[in-house]
């Protein structure tokens, strides 16, 4: 377990407590509120900015698949778990999602019609031969970095 939670383990049915205990848990869902507001947004940007690196990548011919910066983002988000004593294995499967949108996302963005990119060439579409390697465990551990 990462997180140790004392529970009360007395019979404090006063109003008085049931009252502040009341305020101070809507106090706290408020603040969750507020750091889910930040998370999504966090997220959005995020993706927004995924989207700009698949347009980049569909303008400069870059492979979508980019398996060393996958590593490398797992790893960043592994030490962070590890320095603040949170689950490395929780921000492995956040970042699987994560990766798995930008994977969606980028596709849309590689395979539509260019805007005023130019003209494609053949080896353009590549990457899907390493579409499904989005990330397995198995297969992030053999990622080169």
């Amino acid at each position: 377990m990462y997180f140790s939670v004392e529970q009360r383990n007395g019979d404090d049915s006063g109003e008085h407590s049931d009252a502040s205990a009341q305020q101070a848990l809507e106090g706290l869902r408020a603040e969750l509120d507020a750091v889910d507001a930040t998370l999504l947004e966090a997220v959005r940007h995020r993706l927004e900015v995924c989207l700009r690196i698949g347009e980049l990548k569909r303008r400069e011919h870059i492979a979508m698949m980019q398996p060393g910066r996958i590593h490398i983002v797992h790893e960043r988000a592994r030490q962070y778990a590890d320095s603040h004593s949170l689950s490395p294995e929780f921000f492995d499967s956040l970042y699987d999602l994560l990766i798995a949108e930008t994977c969606r996302l980028e596709d849309l963005v590689i395979n539509s019609e260019p805007a005023d990119d130019g003209p494609r060439h053949n080896g353009h579409h590549d990457h899907r031969d390493n579409h499904h390697v989005r990330r397995s465990s198995a297969a992030s551990a053999n990622v080169e970095s």
